[in-house]
């Protein structure tokens, strides 16, 4: 496997993790629809869930 390729599925998993982690903060918080920060985390979560598409599509181009 190129050392590349194995770099970035490790950071593709870790990017994974991380949009994972916030949608679960935004779903705990979104008890209070007023709440300002519920819009800006989904957001964040779209941004990281894009990330992680195109480091695998990446990935797959190394292989």
């Amino acid at each position: 496997m190129d050392p590349d390729a194995a770099e970035l599925s490790s950071i593709t998993t870790t990017v994974a993790d991380l949009a994972k982690r916030i949608g679960g903060v935004a779903e705990r918080r979104v008890t209070d629809p007023d709440d300002p920060i519920i819009g800006r985390l989904h957001e964040a979560e779209r941004a990281l869930l894009t990330a992680e598409r195109r480091l695998r599509a990446i990935g797959r181009s190394l292989q």
